[in-house]
């Protein structure tokens, strides 16, 4: 018995029962059901909506298996990364004399490696902890954005399926849900594609994270592996920064952290996030004033979180 997370029958999608008729319910569609699917006309369509139809493999739909194949696909572009990325925080463990445990359980728990690999520089730093936890918190604040962002795509997910997918959200399987969201209006569909991509992502960084931590006393320093770090958030963030005031508060951050790096402790990252969000804050209300000023329309802050929702769904 699958526990219920991977359980196919859920709340929207049940199989027929008596009771459910009782209920009202009716017959709801199944996407483990054996059915014969209509016939197109096209001998290569049906005989691949066949295949999503047949019984279930492993007491997963077919049609599941379908669409979590191809949120695979649309992340394994971008999984050498996070292997690269859990080697880099990896090889920083024992590095920074943390036990080997403590940095698998980092990975497994938080599941952020910029934060992570922050904390394990404050404390090769000698931070004091207050120090290496709020930059991590401020690190992380961006989970916020994409809990927003990602509301209207997980609303019709059961509670179970909302929390583990949660859990299971990087950058990337963030952005990856979020642009393929509207691929997939049957929110069962949509559930299983996002942990298709998300799932085996973190599985990869958890592997990296693993060699790194067993290999990293004999990775050469000359590598110089964590500049994988800045190289991973540049292919995820460059793609999706659309905004004038995106663009300057991610300039400002990476002026500021450059020109603070002699700060001890490492607070020129912190210094530099802090920079960026004034400076995006303050340009964002600059550009607002301006329009307001020739008399264009300028969205309430109901009308962009709407535009938002919209975008991502």
């Amino acid at each position: 018995m699958l526990p219920p997370l991977f359980w196919p029958y859920t709340a929207d999608w049940t199989p027929f029962t008596g009771a459910s008729f009782l209920r009202g319910g009716g017959r709801q569609p199944c996407h483990t059901c054996d059915v014969t699917p209509p016939q197109s006309g096209n001998p290569a369509a049906d005989e691949t909506s066949g295949a999503s139809h047949r019984g279930p493999m492993l007491g997963i739909g077919r049609q599941q298996w379908v669409d979590s194949w191809s949120g695979f696909k649309a992340i394994a572009p971008l999984m050498p990364g996070s292997a690269a990325f859990g080697l880099a925080f990896g090889a920083l463990v024992p590095a920074a004399g943390i036990n080997a445990w403590t940095g698998l359980f980092a990975s497994v728990s938080v599941m952020a490696g910029a934060s992570q690999i922050s904390i394990v520089e404050s404390i090769r730093a000698n931070a004091p902890a207050f120090i290496a936890v709020l930059t991590a918190l401020i690190i992380n604040a961006r989970f916020a954005l994409y809990s927003a962002a990602l509301g209207p795509v997980f609303a019709s997910f059961p509670r179970r399926w909302k929390l583990g997918l949660a859990h299971l959200m990087t950058d990337q399987a963030a952005v990856v849900a979020l642009h393929h969201a509207h691929e997939y209006p049957d929110p069962v569909r949509r559930r299983w594609f996002i942990l298709g991509g998300a799932l085996p992502f973190v599985l990869v960084w958890l592997v990296g994270t693993i060699v790194g931590i067993l290999a990293g006393p004999i990775i050469p320093a000359s590598w110089n592996i964590g500049f994988i770090v800045p190289l991973m958030f540049i292919a995820v963030m460059v793609p999706v920064l659309k905004k004038p005031e995106e663009l300057v508060g991610l300039g400002v951050t990476a002026v500021v952290v450059l020109l603070s790096k002699g700060l001890p402790f490492g607070l020129n990252v912190l210094t530099g996030i802090i920079a960026g969000l004034i400076a995006g804050t303050f340009f964002a209300e600059f550009a607002d004033a301006r329009r307001g000023r020739r008399g264009e329309h300028q969205d309430t802050v109901a009308e962009a979180a709407e535009h938002e929702a919209g975008e991502a769904m």
